[in-house]
């Protein structure tokens, strides 16, 4: 896979210091398990989910990134895909809303502990 950039709305980000791949899969309400204990499930559709983390961030780093994330609107999310092999772009939003920090020094205006989910739009 040739080096590119994570991009929200076609705007390179800061890149995180660890991005984690999971894949979230919906099943019907009738899935779950038998009285043996075998499993009865019927999919529905997987997504794609991600987690970044940043360590330090400047406060106009995390600015950017927020205004993005919560607008409550799905975004374009472009990322390296485990799944389609390669960088792709796709309408990401954030998972449960949440976006954390620890801590915010405003004297030299950083951003410590930046962390949040987004999960794709559409399934894979």
């Amino acid at each position: 896979m040739a080096q590119d950039y994570i991009k929200m709305n076609n705007t390179v980000i800061a890149q995180p210091d660890k991005l984690s791949y999971s894949f979230e899969t919906t099943y019907t309400e009738d899935s779950g398990r038998v009285q043996s204990g075998k499993a009865k499930t019927s999919r529905m559709f997987t997504v794609e989910a991600f987690s970044l983390s940043y360590t330090f961030l400047t406060l106009d780093e995390a600015n950017a990134i927020v205004r993005i994330i919560q607008s409550g609107t799905p975004f374009q999310f472009h990322y390296p895909s485990v799944y389609y092999k390669g960088w792709r772009t796709a309408p990401f939003y954030v998972g449960k809303g949440q976006a954390n920090w620890g801590r915010i020094n405003l004297d030299e205006e950083l951003v410590e502990d930046f962390s949040f989910n987004c999960v794709g739009v559409n399934p894979i």
